[in-house]
């Protein structure tokens, strides 16, 4: 951006020496001192109508400049068009830079939100499934619990006739058993 910029300055700054030059074309070249002599006299007459209709100044007949003024105010006034056709060039190539910039960063940012929701996509569905398996864990987990209490309910059938007197297993063995624990079962004092 700063070296657009620059070169922007660069070519105003340039384009003062060429109007300059075009100046002294003006006075040498036959060719160039005619359109300077003409453009001098339809930005003379167009000068005098908008002071009489616009400014009220007293209505007259306009007379022409002479060849030497002509020309002067021809190569000046084509002088200064050339200084600001150079400027506003490169008012028009700084808007085309900047739109061009500006659309560069909209696609940058559009192309990062289209990941962003391709990757949110994603974690849905792996949430999703995650979900799935964890109540597919929690059914086997029940089914292990249920079948779990109906082997204690069993051993503990076996065991009561099994053994003399039978022993007495209270509900925190139980639960340690069904907690995995080592559960070292003894014969109760009755």
């Amino acid at each position: 951006m700063s070296s657009f910029k620059i070169a922007s300055l660069l070519f105003r700054t340039l384009s003062k020496p060429v109007a300059n030059a075009l100046k002294q074309q003006a006075k040498s070249h036959e060719i160039f001192r005619s359109l300077c002599i003409n453009v001098a006299q339809v930005a003379h007459r167009t000068e005098m109508n908008w002071k009489m209709k616009v400014l009220g100044y007293k209505q007259e007949k306009i007379r022409p400049l002479n060849d030497a003024r002509a020309i002067d105010a021809g190569a000046n006034f084509l002088g200064e068009a050339f200084i600001f056709s150079v400027a506003v060039s490169l008012i028009f190539a700084e808007q085309i830079r900047s739109r061009n910039q500006a659309r560069r960063r909209r696609d940058t940012v559009d192309d990062r939100l289209e990941d962003l929701e391709e990757q949110v996509s994603k974690y849905k569905q792996d949430i999703d499934r995650l979900e799935q398996e964890r109540q597919l864990l929690r059914d086997e987990i029940d089914g292990l619990t249920g079948e779990t209490a109906t082997l204690s309910e069993m051993l503990m059938k076996v065991m009561d006739r099994g053994m003399k007197p039978p022993i007495q297993v209270d509900q925190k063995t139980v639960d340690q058993f069904l907690d995995g624990q080592d559960v070292s079962l003894t014969q109760s004092k009755r």
